[in-house]
């Protein structure tokens, strides 16, 4: 998708398709599909995937469908609750199981993302992953996957949130949806893009 000068930089449909299906092929790329499909699925900030304790996301009986972000995790530390569609609480499901099957902690305050092991330590998973690994992860993949363009993490919290008031048109709930405490900042989401124009203008007896 072009953007003009207000609009946020988003994923296109292809470029979303094309990485998801990527990185769901293998299941040692689960951990990088899950990190993707929260950013896409719920629009979390990159600090507060990397803040998730498997206790934030998983209730006891199964996957939360509802999760409460810890304060010490959000941006102002003002804590908040984020939805989640059913496609990505299966998907977290799935990781939950994954990580029992390769001996990772399920205890409620162990790090649901963990960085690869290895190294000096000769851990089969190393411990919480960090902010700089999931931009590099999100780098690579977008070559695997022959981007033209390299977009930073937080193009994905953008792509949430502008295709949620694409379908919605309701201003508040998308506020609500990425805890602005602003809706004016909010209000960059609604602005067209240079593809939104050009289709709009196709109509226009000229």
């Amino acid at each position: 998708m072009r953007h003009t000068d207000l609009t946020p930089q988003t994923l296109t449909q292809a470029e979303i398709k094309t990485i998801l299906n990527a990185t769901g092929r293998a299941e040692a790329d689960l951990r990088d599909h899950v990190i993707l499909s929260i950013a896409l699925g719920c629009g979390l900030r990159i600090s507060e995937i990397t803040g998730l304790n498997v206790g934030d996301v998983l209730n006891g009986k199964g996957t939360k469908g509802v999760w409460s972000l810890r304060p010490e995790t959000t941006k102002g530390h003002k804590g908040g609750t984020v939805a989640l569609p059913d496609k990505l609480r299966r998907k977290v499901s799935r990781f939950i199981t994954y990580k029992r099957e390769c001996g990772e902690s399920l205890k409620a305050d162990a790090p649901l993302l963990l960085s690869r092991g290895g190294g000096r330590s000769g851990k089969k998973s190393g411990g919480r992953i960090s902010i700089r690994t999931i931009q590099h992860m999100f780098r690579t993949w977008q070559d695997r996957c022959g981007f033209d363009r390299t977009l930073n993490f937080h193009a994905l919290r953008h792509t949430f949130a502008t295709s949620l008031w694409r379908q919605t048109g309701d201003l508040r709930l998308v506020q609500q949806a990425v805890r602005h405490s602003n809706p004016s900042t909010t209000a960059i989401y609604t602005h067209p893009s240079t593809d939104d124009i050009l289709s709009a203008v196709q109509g226009i007896t000229c």
